[in-house]
């Protein structure tokens, strides 16, 4: 079983030795009909294209209010950035927020318990998590098949001592 919770993980019983920490993050999900982007644009905030002239637009970053409730601040926040950049209009169809799971030293966590061996956990992905989750996927993937080494920058061995 492969552990893929989010900030979840904290209620793991197997996993919370863990150094994970959180952070809320808030997005925005636009219609801009006059915007031509085919890939993930990241100058600051991501803009993420979904389909149709639809975009997932984020993100901002808060240590201390750890709840999943939108804010006017946060809204406002990813607005400002995206006007700077896009230099067309735009219509918001929702925003969310939610929490992320972070590591104490900004890399995902791979790999499998040390004493249930059956256990496994890909998280971790942070705020890059957009980006950084097809890549980790994949490259957990390799290591579960092929046998390929895990990085060691992301290898959960790097906790355990």
């Amino acid at each position: 079983m492969i552990f893929c919770e989010g900030y979840r993980v904290l209620d793991n019983p197997f996993f919370k030795q863990l150094p994970f920490t959180h952070a809320k993050g808030e997005i925005l999900t636009i219609y801009a009909k006059k915007l031509k982007l085919d890939k993930i644009l990241s100058k600051g905030i991501f803009i993420l294209p979904i389909g149709n002239h639809f975009f997932k637009v984020g993100s901002t970053y808060n240590w201390n209010d750890l709840d999943e409730k939108p804010t006017e601040h946060g809204k406002n926040e990813i607005v400002d950035k995206l006007e700077k950049i896009i230099g067309t209009s735009f219509e918001i169809i929702s925003h969310r927020a939610g929490i992320r799971p972070t590591v104490i030293d900004r890399r995902p966590i791979l790999g499998f318990h040390p004493v249930f061996a059956n256990l496994g956990i890909l998280n971790g992905l942070g705020t890059k998590g957009v980006s950084l989750a097809p890549f980790f996927a994949n490259h957990f993937v390799e290591f579960l098949e092929d046998g390929k080494p895990l990085l060691p920058e992301v290898d959960i061995n790097r906790f355990m001592k």
